[in-house]
């Protein structure tokens, strides 16, 4: 079977790139070529989404061994980046399908061809562990600094526009609440850990109180009570030491929740 795959992102996108035009090159490269094409399949969707549907199709076909060529435009239509797209068509070679991008001027079945995506696979890779390379440098120099070195927080606080982490107010008593009384039922010896949990969801729905804006569920309390950020404390990588971001509960209520959890 020889397909084609075209894909924009949005149908903004201008007359060069859009999926008519890459159809039609598609077309007229297949004709002056003498290749019998079989279909065109066409997506919109973001080159950053790796599930997209079209794209995980023909992916089965290749798993499959159901594809012989694949024909596309330009190279970057594959994936988010060159390395993704790269990678792709490596999954393609390894099943001995080919793949022909028009604007790139390459097709696998030319041994230059092959030579310059090997080269250029190296140069992605080598590219992508400087970058890791360079993000672990600066999360490392963030921890030294007793910063947050990861992006996510946990519920109730926020990162303001010049990077500062803060309560939320809003939440602050929130979280209060269920520290508080999952310590109180904590005390109660005739509770198990999963009737405590239950206790507490119900006394969060009586409250109104709810987690971005849907009923808390038992996760969400065990991500909570676990949490050091709340008494002031910072995890990363095993490692916990003190920060100056501002508390929710004191260390004590935390420590006494850690031993009966």
């Amino acid at each position: 079977m020889n397909i084609g795959y075209a894909r924009i992102s949005t149908l903004k996108q201008s007359k060069g790139t859009s999926l008519d035009y890459q159809k039609q090159k598609i077309k007229e490269f297949c004709n002056l070529h003498e290749i019998t094409l079989d279909k065109i399949h066409t997506e919109i969707d973001s080159g950053g989404n790796d599930d997209r549907q079209v794209l995980c199709f023909i992916k089965e076909l290749i798993m499959n061994n159901l594809l012989r060529t694949l024909i596309i435009w330009k190279v970057d239509r594959l994936g988010r980046n060159m390395l993704g797209s790269l990678t792709f068509i490596k999954l393609c070679k390894e099943h001995n399908v080919r793949v022909i991008t028009i604007s790139d001027g390459i097709d696998t079945n030319n041994e230059n061809s092959s030579l310059i995506l090997n080269l250029l696979l190296s140069i992605s890779t080598e590219e992508r562990r400087i970058i890791r390379n360079r993000c672990q440098s600066g999360l490392e120099m963030k921890w030294k600094q007793n910063k947050i070195p990861y992006s996510s927080l946990p519920y109730g606080y926020l990162r303001t526009k010049k990077g500062d982490i803060v309560k939320d107010t809003e939440i602050e008593p929130i979280i209060q609440f269920i520290f508080k009384k999952f310590n109180l039922l904590s005390k109660m010896k005739h509770l198990t850990k999963t009737k405590r949990t239950q206790r507490l969801l119900k006394l969060l729905k009586q409250k109104g109180y709810q987690y971005k804006g849907k009923d808390f569920k038992n996760w969400n309390i065990k991500q909570i009570l676990t949490h050091p950020l709340y008494m002031g404390m910072i995890k990363w990588k095993d490692e916990i030491k003190k920060s100056d971001y501002p508390t929710m509960v004191s260390k004590r209520l935390f420590n006494q929740i850690q031993a009966v959890i």
